[in-house]
């Protein structure tokens, strides 16, 4: 069941799934899957053989984003390392944006 979804500061989206009793050897799965990139089938009646083929044949998007996006996430994940005195992550983003700027306006003639 979608128990909840919540918007990041990143414009990505946060969904938790509660599932149904799980046993021990298979909630360990879950944890095994804990911060990777996971495929997970979402709809609101079973799914049948024939969609998880055709399911299974989709490859991941990752690839998809700008390079403006990837620039932005790296420098998020980079700010959730170490903030260096910023006090959100829209400071930080401005301050590291500004200063590759400002590298790239000296190299013009």
């Amino acid at each position: 069941m979608v128990e909840s979804i919540t918007t990041r500061k990143d414009h990505t989206l946060k969904v938790v799934i509660g599932t149904q009793d799980l046993n021990p050897t298979e909630a360990g799965l879950l944890f095994q899957y804990m911060n990777q990139l996971v495929s997970v089938y979402l709809c609101p009646a079973a799914i049948d053989q024939r969609e998880l083929e055709q399911i299974d044949k989709l490859e991941p998007e990752l690839n998809n984003k700008t390079q403006s996006q990837r620039i932005r996430n790296v420098l998020f994940l980079l700010h959730q390392q170490n903030q260096e005195g910023f006090k959100s992550f829209d400071e930080f983003y401005k301050a590291k944006t500004e200063k590759y700027i400002d590298h790239l306006k000296t190299k013009l003639v």
